[in-house]
């Protein structure tokens, strides 16, 4: 067994255990107290109803839908939801924070480095987020053990730690699909191992992984929409969902500019035609605020052109929504961004870049913790009363604690860069091991913020996995 195998499993590292399981006992306890039930929204049910048939439909990975048939094998009792994902979470960030304890050890302050764990731990918005019935639990936990084992490979040339990379990395790609950016980070490390012939194996493993995953998208796009592609038309929507953001600013003169591609003008035209400027202005909060608003309301240019487009040409639902996004959609979100750049920067990238360091679109976590009545698929599948809404027992939660929680979020960036600050006004001698783990959490953050960020609007659930990783970082700046 390799080291650090052996490391985590030694009895000296039996508070090391106990402190992060108590972290995330005594949050998982409060969270109960006030939200018994696990938190939904509209994606909820389309995870379950894709647990329920068996089937990926398109508009999000299967791969949290299969974690809950799964999970159904062992329990059907939606509480289960917590439990695991809770016990996910503390096993996946326990392996990570040993790692960073083997290889940057408290020398001297026990103490402290417990204080790290907890802290790691006991992170207000992943915790709410385990009672959530969301695929945002899930991919934290793979990202924890995909970090865990890299900083372990880059130490050791360990084949359990390569085939524990490979298996998070794959179950990422089928829980979300931003993770197919993630090898930016990893494969520069990988590629300049100094062992190259193991460092090129992990790449090639990557590559293979990324291959697989890509065949299967491709296959499961001809079964459910007809087409044999990767893309399932969400990024284009998503892309026109963002450039949409500049339509109520443009003058007179610009809306009377027409793209060059003529698929687009009709597009354009419902969009310019200043019926949607007011409902946008609302909901952007006068370009303040990204949204994701045009991807799901029937009164905003995407829905209605879509509609349009299935009278005229006929065709399912799905099949236009897959042929818009793919085309143009994404051709469309392309040339207002592009074409507007000034417009686009100030009502969409600027509040969203700010977003990332204090995220006040909460979403989810401020909303009730509840199960809707009516919601019949989920309900049958956890053997519910459909006719019952479940209640969360009291706001506090929401309005009290959640609020605060970007402000945490903007604790951790201070904090960290405070850490490199401290490293680099001190001109500390790093090893190279410290080093290469410094560059590799640098270019993950790197690659996950800002593939989040151009990509969509950031809600906060999304950073759930970065405060652990914010704090390992400071602490590896810090460490002697």
């Amino acid at each position: 067994m390799n080291p650090y195998f052996k490391f985590i499993f030694s009895r000296k590292q039996f508070p090391e255990w106990g402190i992060t399981a108590l972290a995330v006992l005594i949050g998982c306890t409060v969270t109960a107290i006030f939200r018994p039930w696990p938190s939904t929204m509209t994606d909820s049910f389309g995870y379950v109803l894709a647990a329920i048939e068996n089937r990926f439909l398109v508009f999000r990975p299967f791969g949290y839908s299969a974690f809950l048939r799964f999970l159904h094998l062992i329990s059907s009792n939606i509480h289960a939801i917590f439990i695991s994902q809770a016990l996910l979470y503390w096993l996946s960030l326990t392996l990570l924070l040993l790692a960073v304890k083997k290889y940057w050890p408290p020398k001297g302050r026990p103490g402290l480095f417990l204080l790290l764990e907890f802290t790691a731990a006991f992170s207000p918005a992943a915790i709410l987020m385990l009672n959530a019935l969301m695929a945002d639990a899930l991919l934290c936990c793979l990202v924890f053990i995909m970090l865990a084992m890299m900083l372990v490979m880059m130490q050791e040339r360990s084949f359990i730690a390569l085939l524990l990379y490979g298996a998070a990395f794959f179950a990422a790609l089928h829980t979300r699909y931003s993770a197919m950016f993630f090898p930016l980070a990893f494969v520069p490390i990988l590629f300049f191992h100094e062992k190259r012939w193991f460092g090129l194996t992990a790449v090639a493993l990557t590559a293979v992984l990324f291959g697989v995953f890509h065949s299967q998208i491709c296959a499961d796009m001809k079964k459910e929409a007809g087409v044999r592609q990767f893309s399932t038309g969400f990024d284009g929507w998503q892309l026109a969902n963002n450039g949409m953001h500049v339509i109520p600013w443009l003058d007179a003169a610009e809306r009377q500019e027409l793209p060059k591609d003529g698929r687009l003008r009709d597009l354009h035209r419902l969009a310019t035609s200043g019926k949607y400027d007011k409902r946008i202005r609302e909901l952007t909060a006068d370009g303040t605020r990204p949204v994701s608003s045009f991807l799901w309301y029937n009164d905003l240019p995407l829905k209605e052109y879509l509609y349009l487009n299935m009278q005229q040409k006929g065709g399912t639902y799905l099949t236009n929504w897959v042929k818009l996004g793919s085309g143009p959609y994404s051709d469309y979100g392309k040339w207002l961004i592009l074409h507007y750049p000034g417009k686009y920067m100030s009502h969409y990238f600027l509040p969203n870049l700010k977003n990332v360091f204090i995220p006040e679109d909460t979403e989810i976590l401020s909303r009730p913790g509840e199960v809707e009545a009516g919601q019949k698929e989920l309900c049958n599948w956890f053997k519910l009363d459909k006719n019952v809404t479940l209640k969360e027992r009291t706001p506090f939660l929401g309005k009290k604690v959640v609020p605060l929680l970007p402000w945490v979020e903007l604790a951790g960036w201070i904090l960290m860069l405070g850490a490199a600050l401290f490293m680099l006004i001190g001109r500390k001698k790093l090893s190279k091991h410290t080093r290469i783990a410094l560059w590799m959490l640098f270019l993950f953050g790197f690659v996950y913020f800002g593939t989040t960020m151009f990509a969509s609007p950031v809600v906060l659930r999304y950073w759930m996995p970065m405060h652990a990783v914010k704090l390992i970082f400071a602490w590896i700046c810090v460490h002697r």
